[in-house]
């Protein structure tokens, strides 16, 4: 036998090694599905008797209210072509969530959640924050800078 049949029966060989290497992993894997990642019991399937019981199950009731100060619902607030505001209501009160400039634009002062100013080289934009009811709301104010 020739040196390169020699060589090829080699690599035959090692090519035949690793497709069955390959074809023993993919089906291990195929094997653990369901079992977790820890190999522990995995829970069995529920029938469809089970599944209605758990639908005719009524719905949890939310968490009570953590005691004070109430806190409102975040909000998206248009500010103009300067971004966006998110706003809640906190015991009346317009509370600042965060402020989200446009490209060009970046937040300035906010003097304590009643009022937001972005700024632009050209442009000042000014959201007066209120709250109606329990509903964040805004003015917006545009002013050109010259």
């Amino acid at each position: 036998m020739s040196r390169r049949s020699a060589r090829t029966g080699v690599l035959l060989a090692l090519w035949v090694a690793a497709a069955a290497g390959a074809l023993l992993l993919g089906l291990s894997a195929v094997g653990a599905i369901g079992s977790g990642l820890t190999g522990g019991a995995s829970s069995p399937p529920l029938s469809a008797g089970e599944i209605d019981a758990r639908l005719a199950l009524p719905a949890p009731a939310p968490p009570p209210p953590a005691g004070s100060p109430q806190r409102g619902t975040p909000t998206v607030l248009p500010a103009g072509p300067a971004g966006t505001v998110l706003a809640r209501c906190v015991d009346g009160a317009p509370s600042v969530v965060s402020v989200n400039p446009a490209q060009g634009y970046e937040a300035g002062e906010d003097d304590g959640g009643r009022t937001v100013k972005l700024e632009s080289d050209e442009v000042e934009v000014k959201v007066a924050l209120r709250c109606d009811g329990t509903r964040p709301a805004g003015a917006v104010t545009v002013e050109q800078d010259d």
